[in-house]
């Protein structure tokens, strides 16, 4: 009788042996499986990437900007990068959204130059006379040249992935036709806030009005100032020359634009990712490249067709006014000398 229930308990015990390691395999196998599911490659967010700019909505930078990068990148992405585009100074002038790329409150902007007054090195590609042409400007820019100058800028938390012509910029006014450097003495001009080109508007003779792009327009329709300087489209798409009698082509200086994305929003994309904004930016400033260029002619002959007086002056006095102000550029900041002698050396190709 002892044996037997002793023979009884020990069933038992194997039983309840059984029944633990029966738990125990199911418990592992339920960790497993949850171990399984997280080493799948979990959803990644969407992000919306805001680019604020100043241009007018049917300017070519906005063309550009929804056929060649937001359609493309919201297609090839599947919605999950999100473009908005907001022209026009809708999230602040230049110099405010630039400071919010900075910040990473927008994630990207087409800005112009105003960089030039945080950072030196880019005053470069604003110096009187810099570039030979467009290709010229386009090879400097978007080459090797180029890079040497953005990595001036990823301090300040902001990657630039391509640049854009805005254009050579050229004089507006309503005083007088301007057919010499002997012309410019004693016109209002406004001016953008940079170091350059205030310095380069005075040595010509101008008198400069410093003057944010978006308070031009009622500048010169109530007088506060004769005239701007601005390349021709985007003066012609702000709706300046329809407020002003004469435009000279004096090609004193290159407006370089730029697609610039916040160094954070950029680090957080996937490595494709990456290589898709930004082959898809190079592709929005080469659409613009080809826009601003081939359009200046059509500009010219409408304006000219509406009643606004265009002129041609003889430009070798007024490179040579301003060529004091590149030898200063260099004497102050001396690290730039290559660079400007690189890319002078590559203009001779272009002549």
């Amino acid at each position: 009788m002892k044996l037997k229930k002793v023979g009884m308990f020990v069933l038992i015990l194997f039983a309840m042996a059984a029944l633990i390691v029966g738990c125990g395999g199911n418990k592992v196998d339920n960790q497993s499986a949850d171990n399984n599911d997280n080493k799948q490659t979990p959803p990644t967010k969407s992000v919306t990437l805001k680019i604020a700019n100043y241009y007018a909505a049917d300017h070519p930078v906005n063309q550009a900007l929804r056929d060649k990068f937001k359609a493309v990148v919201e297609e090839k992405t599947g919605g999950k990068i999100k473009v908005e585009i907001y022209p026009n100074n809708q999230l602040g002038n230049e110099q405010e959204f630039i400071e919010g790329v900075q910040l990473g409150n927008i994630e990207m902007a087409m800005t112009g130059n105003m960089w030039e007054n945080t950072v030196p090195q880019f005053r470069i590609m604003q110096l009187p006379y810099m570039f030979v042409n467009y290709e010229h400007a386009n090879a400097v820019l978007n080459g090797p040249i180029g890079e040497r100058i953005y990595k001036y800028l990823e301090p300040l938390n902001v990657k630039v992935l391509a640049s854009f012509p805005n254009g050579f910029r050229v004089v507006s006014n309503n005083k007088r036709p301007i057919t010499s450097i002997e012309d410019c003495k004693g016109i209002k001009l406004r001016v953008f806030q940079g170091e350059t080109i205030i310095k380069e508007m005075k040595a010509l003779g101008f008198d400069t009005v410093v003057m944010n792009f978006s308070e031009i327009f009622t500048a010169l329709q109530q007088g506060v100032v004769d005239g701007q300087d601005n390349p021709l489209a985007t003066s012609y798409y702000a709706g300046f020359y329809d407020v002003q009698k004469y435009v000279a082509i004096t090609n004193h200086m290159y407006s370089p634009g730029y697609i610039v994305i916040n160094m954070d929003v950029w680090n957080s994309l996937t490595e494709d990712e990456k290589a898709l904004v930004e082959e898809a930016a190079q592709n929005t400033a080469e659409a613009i490249l080809n826009a601003v260029r081939d359009q200046e002619e059509e500009i010219i002959k409408d304006i000219t067709e509406k009643g606004v007086e265009v002129t041609y002056p003889d430009l070798k006095p007024f490179i040579e006014r301003v060529k004091p102000i590149v030898d200063e550029y260099i004497e102050k900041y001396p690290e730039t000398e290559d660079i400007i002698k690189d890319i002078q050396k590559l203009g001779e190709q272009y002549l």
